[in-house]
């Protein structure tokens, strides 16, 4: 498929002619079968992805009750919004290329201000250049984000724990719930977790899978976060043997060439230093995967840049023994075609959950997230090519509209009615949410005319309100 970057007259161009391009909806037989025999209803179709709002184990927040006994937790709700707030916030630093490139522009922009100032002697051109000079370190600073690592101590890992806990681990439960769901016969015997932080992702593996996993592999740079991971398994008193067997605690990766069967970086890769930190380290855990690499980001458009930018990376691995492809959310392993809109909408998806109730009453909120799953070894022709929606469906009146992001490596945009579809295929649309997967296929017919060149077959969207 051709891809372009799209420009204000491509923007006119598109809209202009996709009118002639009609998504034909196939939908899935085995589905439309199984709801004809009463085996499940539409509203229970194999594409909603469960579970809709996640709730913290008890034995967790016994634990935290018991991790945070000897602190103020009223100051460490505060100062945890704080934190969360600024975590959202949070951008990549800007590459030294960039940086530099940026700073002479900046620096030939100041400098014309200042050529028509009569210069003297030597002393009248240092104080013009220390004038151009504090210009364009001003305006650095109000243009490039000011990025530095966070160390996180005793004090701030109970931070991370008291405001990300819960929507991380909800975040998580999704994410594996979906593998467990469209892979039933995958059971993890070893789970690997890079910037584990206070072990959410162990928490959320072992709704599925604890009593298959037997190595819990954890790194995290912070050696607070470390021990207050392992005094949470504990029950929150850090002390008696481990609940849970084989967990291992780690401040660097591992050199060893040793696999797992299930990989994960959870909001880690924004806290590396550059690009080719971060690329280098999706390349180490992507050689130590076995069959899964879950990342996971922030669901802004510095989370999901950074997604998309491991996705490329990985899908751009040739060698054979080595080649993945996206399990999910993408139905292809094409360029995002979000990605190439570059309207400033991130690729995210959203999950609801309770705030954990320690020092304040639960409240339901709801958390976005971007990410992707990546499978080892090529995608099999056989799978189903089920679009996702990438926004809440419109429920209207006999008729529902749906954004999906389908297999054809597009965004479409396709009005559900009884009429037109079918009545079992209309409501598994209007049950299915964001996140979700429609159980039907979605095939481009377009119109041939005058007006429909060869040229719009690249289109990279159907429809530009997604």
């Amino acid at each position: 498929m051709f891809c372009f970057k799209v420009t204000p007259s491509s923007v006119s161009f598109i809209r202009k002619y996709s009118a002639k391009v009609k998504p034909a909806i196939v939908p899935d037989k085995h589905v439309i079968d199984n709801i004809n025999n009463n085996v499940f209803k539409p509203k229970k179709h194999p594409g909603i992805m469960k579970p809709k709002t996640v709730l913290v184990p008890e034995t967790l927040i016994k634990a935290v009750v018991n991790a945070t006994e000897d602190s103020p937790v009223k100051a460490l709700i505060t100062n945890g919004q704080y934190l969360e707030k600024h975590l959202k916030g949070r951008v990549p630093p800007m590459e030294h290329a960039q940086l530099r490139e940026l700073t002479q522009k900046i620096k030939q922009r100041v400098s014309s201000k200042y050529k028509d100032v009569v210069i003297n002697n030597e002393q009248d051109e240092a104080r013009v250049k220390q004038m151009v000079e504090s210009r364009v370190q001003n305006i650095l600073k109000e243009k490039v984000y000011n990025w530095k690592p966070i160390k996180y101590d005793a004090y701030r890992s109970l931070l991370y724990l008291m405001a990300r806990f819960a929507p991380e681990y909800s975040v998580l439960v999704k994410i594996f719930g979906e593998i467990c769901s469209r892979d039933p016969e995958f059971k993890p015997r070893s789970f690997f977790d890079f910037g584990s932080g206070v072990g959410t992702a162990t928490w959320a593996a072992n709704v599925y899978w604890k009593h298959h996993i037997f190595e819990y592999y954890n790194v995290d740079a912070s050696s607070d976060m470390n021990d207050l991971a392992q005094i949470l398994l504990q029950g929150g008193r850090g002390t008696g043997k481990m609940p849970t067997k084989g967990v291992f605690y780690r401040q660097f990766l591992p050199a060893t060439k040793i696999t797992f069967d299930l990989v994960i970086s959870a909001y880690s890769l924004l806290e590396l230093p550059s690009m080719q930190a971060r690329l280098q380290t999706v390349l180490n855990l992507w050689n130590k995967t076995e069959k899964y690499l879950v990342i996971v980001e922030q669901g802004t458009n510095a989370g999901f840049k950074v997604v998309n930018e491991v996705r490329d990376f990985i899908l751009d691995i040739k060698k054979e023994s080595n080649i993945g492809h996206v399990f999910s959310p993408c139905p292809h392993d094409d360029t995002c075609p979000r990605f190439l809109l570059d309207d400033g909408t991130p690729c995210n998806f959203e999950v609801n959950y309770y705030t954990l109730p320690i020092g304040q009453i639960s409240q339901n909120r709801r958390e976005l997230y971007s990410y992707v799953i990546l499978k080892k070894g090529k995608r099999n022709e056989t799978d189903p090519k089920w679009p996702r929606p990438v926004r809440p469906a419109l429920v209207r009146a006999r008729h529902t509209i749906c954004r999906i992001c389908t297999a054809n490596g597009k965004l479409d945009e396709v009005i559900f009615t009884a009429a037109k579809h079918g009545k079992i295929t209309y409501h598994c649309a209007r049950s299915s949410e964001w996140g979700d997967l429609l159980p039907v296929e979605v095939n481009v017919n377009l119109e041939t005319d005058e007006h429909n060149p060869k040229s719009d077959k690249s289109g990279i969207c159907n429809k530009l309100t997604v």
